[in-house]
């Protein structure tokens, strides 16, 4: 059970760390693309690489957080505890903005900074994606003894002691609504290129 915690806890860490390192990249690219490309064309690229990065090693790192959370409870834990189940919503939820930035980024490339709209479809995956991460990471401090001040903080908006989840077939629709949308801007940044 040590050693499942273990895990866990570099597999959080690991994945916090590079999505925070890619939602501040991303903030400082949509910036730059509104109000000073021309400056720094040089940052751009860095913080490009950044996201890329950042995205690309996350991403998976969120999926291998949740295998490794699902090895230190017992199964009863997910079928009945509400904040447990409120944990995994989350984390699906985290997940799918994640990777719908991500496919973004690889479908549309560099050019996905060039264009208003889609920059900031971008910023909105990415600090969607980062807000329930956060919301994640603090339910689990929670479950695991630790609380963060964030879950009280949210507490008069969202009560993770009940569930808040949706059925499988709203989660299902989330999850391809955050899969599909980037094709749907990649789809609208090229047609306006042509």
């Amino acid at each position: 059970m040590e050693r499942a915690r273990a895990i866990h806890t570099i597999m959080v860490e690991m994945t916090t760390g590079m999505l925070v390192l890619a939602t501040l990249a991303t903030v400082i690219l949509v910036w730059m693309s509104l109000f000073g490309r021309e400056r720094y064309p040089r940052l751009m690229d860095s913080a490009d690489a950044v996201v890329v990065f950042g995205i690309a090693i996350g991403t998976p790192m969120i999926l291998l957080s949740i295998v490794s959370g699902f090895r230190q409870w017992p199964l009863e834990a997910f079928l009945h505890g509400a904040i447990v189940q409120n944990k995994i919503f989350a984390s699906a939820m985290a997940l799918s903005f994640w990777t719908g930035l991500l496919f973004l980024r690889l479908a549309a490339g560099k050019r996905l900074w060039d264009q208003r709209g889609p920059a900031i479809f971008a910023l909105i995956l990415a600090l969607a994606g980062f807000v329930f991460l956060v919301f994640t990471a603090s339910i689990g401090g929670t479950l695991a003894g630790k609380p963060s001040g964030f879950e009280e903080v949210i507490r008069g908006f969202v009560e993770t002691r009940q569930t808040f989840s949706l059925p499988w077939a709203g989660n299902l629709l989330l999850l391809l609504t955050g899969v599909t949308l980037p094709f749907i801007a990649v789809f609208w940044l090229r047609r306006k290129v042509s």
